[in-house]
């Protein structure tokens, strides 16, 4: 799954196995909403793996990830709106940190990574 190679080791390191997390409710819906939206799933995640490694501003965000700034910049207001990520300064100088809320959640939010790469897993056999 794209999403275990790309974050497991920084994000996920510290989450219980699979079938051991007890999943919150109101919280997963929160990250469906989020995370599985086909045009910027994989962009929030790569966003929340970069400043969990090293808190950053969106120019360092979008040369590192390689992406155009406005869509760095987009995918921050979806993150900062939902409360996953903390703002530190203003203007292009601000530095974006995981939030509280996303740290205390990593469980659920794995949970729900893995069951939506397994149904695009599965459409992606079909397709073929």
């Amino acid at each position: 799954m794209p999403f275990d190679s790309l974050c497991r080791s920084k994000i996920f390191k510290n989450v219980p196995n699979y079938e051991d997390i007890k999943v919150d409710k109101d919280m997963k819906n929160r990250f469906l909403a989020v995370f599985t939206g086909m045009g910027g799933r994989f962009t929030r995640l790569r966003i929340i793996c970069a400043i969990t490694e090293e808190p950053k501003n969106p120019n360092e965000l979008s040369k590192k990830l390689e992406l155009d700034y406005k869509t760095v910049t987009h995918s921050i207001d979806v993150l900062e709106k939902n409360g996953f990520i903390t703002r530190q300064g203003e203007g292009y100088g601000a530095t974006f940190f995981p939030s509280n809320l996303l740290t205390e959640n990593l469980s659920t939010l794995y949970v729900v990574i893995r069951k939506v790469e397994a149904k695009f897993d599965r459409e992606k056999k079909y397709a073929g």
